[in-house]
């Protein structure tokens, strides 16, 4: 049987990181792009890229300033383009590495899902209402409420055709019934 790689996106605090965590329980191997990326911008060429691009103030003893980058990069659309740019061609070989020694299906939770092309076999898109998404990070990270609406507005998923969309405004039991539906849709359930 062909193993799935299925991607799980969706917004900053909407759940799809929850969504990761609730298949991983269940044993699923899941791959976090974002921990791809920790990777990614620890390579002596991506921290020296973004010294280029952005200054020395953005890293920190030999490693990136995550949250002074977010900050300083969401609020300028070419700037976001180009840092963009320095992570993404890793990010997905980091990606391909994990797949291609995977000996099962496999889950990546993605934020950016059009950061770069990838084979998918299912795109599950995790959605929740904005305000509820705000609360979230705000919370979670101490960002601001003008940051996280920065880093909403830049986030689109128009381009993306979900074969599963998954509404997470309701409690972790409502989260935990749509994860197992979704995955008697994908002919995975335990």
């Amino acid at each position: 049987m062909k193993r799935k790689v299925i991607a799980i996106t969706g917004g900053i605090g909407s759940g799809k990181s929850t969504v990761a965590q609730i298949l991983q329980q269940q044993g699923y191997k899941v791959v976090f792009c974002d921990v791809l990326a920790r990777q990614a911008g620890e390579s002596r060429q991506v921290v020296d890229s973004v010294k280029k691009l952005l200054g020395e103030s953005y890293v920190k003893n030999g490693k990136l300033d995550r949250k002074a980058i977010r900050q300083r990069v969401f609020a300028d659309d070419d700037l976001y383009k180009s840092y963009s740019s320095l992570f993404y061609g890793k990010v997905k070989s980091l990606l391909q590495n994990e797949v291609d020694n995977s000996d099962s299906d496999v889950f990546v939770e993605i934020p950016v899902f059009d950061a770069f092309d990838f084979p998918w076999d299912s795109v599950w898109l995790v959605k929740s209402n904005r305000k509820t998404q705000i609360a979230r990070v705000v919370a979670r990270d101490g960002s601001s409420r003008q940051n996280v609406g920065e880093i909403i507005a830049k986030q689109s998923f128009v381009n993306v055709r979900p074969d599963i969309v998954i509404q997470n405004d309701g409690t972790a039991e409502d989260l935990k019934s749509q994860v197992a539906q979704a995955l008697q849709k994908e002919g995975l359930d335990c």
